[in-house]
Parts: structure tokens; sequence; C-alpha cells
């Protein structure tokens, strides 16, 4: 019996993360960005095995680019991920909604640097502040012309070594194999859109509602057919 009620018990708590990760990629439609969590389920080879049966994944499917006009909005079209420097380390981000800083870094809206060939990006040359900023494709930037840098864009090998760690950004394991992409597509004046479908979301809501349901159901029977058996027993004491 206490094996049966373990296994019920994984079964509804499993359920409920997968509610709160649904519910997550819902309220994170709007995020610039945005890459939707998945669970997945796997059956157990043994039945005395009681450990989680679910594992947690990132999709990276491309969202949609839409034109913003804003010169240091930047979206990546394939992919990659820009580089973010913070204090233990670099960081990755798809989220391109950038701006410079009154020092002329070019930061994320977190106010993090963002990273190119050169390291610290600096906008800002001996002969002020540029009237005209251009990216091209493949991340060169020019500030009236001149070349000031080129933005790094890192891929890895494995993408889901990649966790997320808050404001878009991601971090690798150790075992993590990143390589540096020589000729990214990056569009300027473009933003990337969260991948999350609304309508597949709250379809699979409506999915764990019955499967939450049916688990239910099943310990309400179980516990039933406990209880007769157990007033049977004691009939003949």
């Amino acid at each position: 019996m206490q094996l049966e009620l373990a296994k019920f018990k994984n079964a509804l708590t499993a359920q409920l993360n997968r509610t709160d990760m649904v519910s997550n990629n819902l309220a994170n439609i709007g995020t610039t960005g945005f890459k939707k969590d998945q669970m997945f389920f796997h059956t157990l080879s043994d039945e005395l095995e009681l450990k989680e049966n679910t594992s947690h994944a990132i999709d990276f499917t491309q969202g949609q680019l839409s034109e913003t006009g804003n010169q240091f909005d930047l979206a990546l079209s394939g992919n990659g991920f820009f580089n973010i420097e913070m204090e233990n380390g670099t960081a990755y981000t798809r989220d391109g909604s950038l701006h410079v800083d009154q020092d002329g870094i070019l930061k994320t809206k977190a106010n993090m640097p963002v990273l190119g060939e050169g390291g610290r990006i600096n906008i800002i040359s001996e002969n002020g502040t540029p009237a005209e900023i251009k990216i091209s494709e493949t991340g060169e930037i020019f500030a009236d012309g001149n070349l000031v840098d080129k933005i790094m864009i890192t891929d890895f090998e494995t993408p889901n070594a990649l966790t997320k760690i808050g404001n878009g950004l991601y971090k690798s394991d150790e075992k993590a194999v990143e390589f540096q992409v020589e000729e990214p597509m990056i569009k300027q004046g473009f933003l990337e859109a969260s991948n999350v479908n609304p309508s597949l979301e709250m379809m699979e809501l409506i999915e764990i509602q019955r499967q939450f349901e049916s688990v239910q159901n099943m310990v309400r029977s179980m516990d039933d057919v406990y209880k007769t058996a157990v007033q049977q027993i004691g009939r003949f004491q």
C-alpha cells in the first residue's frame, strides 16, 4: 500500500510541477527572447523505483522577429546567443533589447555589458557620441562609418547544457562545449518574440487538469478498496 501511495504522490507532484512550468511559460508570452520550458515523463523500468520520473528541457525554437525601428534593438535569426558580462563570468541571452549608457557602453536592459571581440563595447569615440550607429548582419558595429567592434555570438553543441538564471539570461555548465559563431545573422531594429504558443499552453493546462483528476480518482478508488478489505478482515477476528 505504501508503495502504491508513493507512486500516486509522485504522479500528483509531477503534475503540480508541470502546472507551474506551463503557468510560467504563459506569464512570459510578452518577454523578449523567452524560450519555453518543457517537461518529459519517463516510464520506470522498475516498479520499486520511486525517484523523480520526469526531466526538464528548454525549447530553443526561434521566436518570431518583429521590427521596432530602434537602432539598439537586435535580433538573432538562427542559432546563437549574445555574450553578457557578469561579476562571476559570462552569461548568454537571446534578448537583444539594448541601450548605450552615459559612458558609451552597450548594455542590456538589465544594465549588463554586452561583449564584443574586444571585450566591453564602447560606442563613444574621441570624436564624441556618434550620430549614426549601423550594425551589420554579422555583428560589426559602425559608428559614423568607423568600425568599433564586432558583437560576439556564441553557440553550444548541446544548448540544453544551458540553465536559466533569470532576466532572460543563461549560464553554461562546466561540460558545455561552446564555440563562436563566425557568421551570425543579426537584424538591427528587430527583436525576437517569445516562442510560447498560448493556445498550445492552454491545451496543456487542460490536459494536466484531466490527468490530475484521473490520479485523484485512482487514489479514492484504492482508498475504498482498502477500507472494504479492512472491514472484511474485521468480521473474521
